[in-house]
């Protein structure tokens, strides 16, 4: 088992109806998501059952952190996330980095405002690390 981290600087989501925002601020969640097999090259020397690894959980608690503001029309976030996964005996931090950076394991992550109507219209990309 290996701890990753993913983070991102800022994500800027804007709603389908603007009046959702305050509805969304009452009670904010934010939403991680990992399937490695979306990446370009879905790292199977990397994780263990690779195709099997789907997670999808709130950002919340000791392993993670999330902020956000309000500006006009759309909300800004910026979170980390820990997450346990399995990894094979090929894994470490050089080829877990030219995954991540390389062959779109950045594009195997994002995060959401769970069933609210908003998308990421702009974002500065996700990073990923190794505890």
């Amino acid at each position: 088992m290996t701890k990753l981290v993913w983070h991102i600087d800022r994500a800027k989501f804007e709603f389908e109806n603007v009046s959702d925002i305050e509805e969304w601020k009452s009670n904010p969640e934010v939403f991680f998501e990992f399937t490695p097999s979306s990446a370009d090259e879905p790292g199977d020397d990397l994780f263990e059952d690779v195709y099997d690894i789907e997670i999808y959980q709130k950002i919340e608690g000791n392993n993670s952190k999330v902020n956000f503001k309000v500006e006009d029309d759309h909300v800004i976030v910026s979170a980390w996330v820990t997450v346990d996964v399995e990894t094979t005996e090929e894994f470490n931090e050089e080829s877990f980095s030219e995954w991540a950076d390389e062959f779109g394991g950045w594009y195997s992550a994002t995060i959401s405002l769970g069933d609210c109507e908003a998308t990421i219209t702009e974002d500065d990309g996700g990073e990923w690390r190794i505890v």
